[in-house]
């Protein structure tokens, strides 16, 4: 018996989900930053910074856009089963 729980795949039915999208370009735009700051005559921390403020969108999107877009569960939310709890 397994004490590790289990966890659902975002991969359904052999397409990527957005979120699974997101999470491979957030380290893209990182990279991005790096490789700009190689290739390009500026220092390497503007680069740097470019390619955080890039991922930082991305990540921005993901919580306030997409989050949005998702459609509500109808399952209830275990902290309102503890607030009515007494202990």
């Amino acid at each position: 018996m397994t004490t590790q729980p289990r966890f659902r795949t975002a991969f359904r039915g052999g397409q990527l989900t957005e979120f699974d999208l997101l999470l491979a370009a957030i380290p893209l735009m990182l990279l991005a930053g790096i490789v700009s700051a190689y290739l390009l005559p500026v220092p390497s921390f503007v680069g740097i910074t470019l390619g955080a403020a890039l991922a930082g969108t991305l990540v921005g999107y993901g919580i306030y856009a997409i989050m949005r877009l998702q459609p509500p569960t109808n399952t209830k939310s275990t902290f309102d089963e503890r607030v009515n709890r007494l202990d």
